[in-house]
């Protein structure tokens, strides 16, 4: 647990980055090119909610952070979370997480992770937050991002 409240702390200062080395807009995907490397994304829900997402590499690429966000979720702060990934169906698994604040859940995944494999070739990434119920699961779809985790990638391979 100890290297979720790391990432989590690799998150707070990812948050607190003030001017990017390089910014740019990728489809939906806002692409920060700076010493965290990130993608984030953002949009309404139909309840008027705001959803995100975000990876981003930290210690110099050797692992990815993955966070995902709505207003209207109510977590714990510090909150120990259990939360299922998966990728077109060929690659799942039940990760530890942690809650960054009521409304964000943060996971940590080794860069060597068959995850990242996945998430770089998939289609569609599903995410549930174990034992929270239908409101806290998301279907994000990736066929539109290619360029934007492409971009993450070469990010990646500059931090090392």
């Amino acid at each position: 647990m100890r290297g979720i409240f790391a990432a989590a702390a690799c998150v707070a200062a990812f948050a607190s980055v003030g001017v990017a080395h390089a910014q740019t807009k990728i489809g939906v995907w806002d692409v920060k090119i700076d010493k965290d490397c990130a993608i984030t994304q953002e949009w309404k829900t139909d309840s008027k909610d705001t959803a995100t997402i975000a990876l981003a590499y930290t210690n110099k690429g050797q692992a990815m952070v993955l966070i995902f966000g709505d207003s209207a979720w109510k977590l714990k702060e510090k909150e120990d979370l259990s939360i299922s990934l998966s990728v077109d169906k060929k690659w799942s698994d039940k990760v530890p997480g942690a809650a960054i604040d009521k409304t964000m859940a943060v996971v940590g995944i080794p860069a060597t992770s068959k995850a990242i494999d996945a998430l770089m070739n998939g289609r569609e990434l599903y995410m549930e937050i174990d034992g929270k119920g239908d409101d806290y699961a998301y279907t994000y779809y990736l066929d539109d991002t290619r360029k934007a985790i492409s971009a993450l990638e070469a990010c990646r391979a500059q931090a090392q």
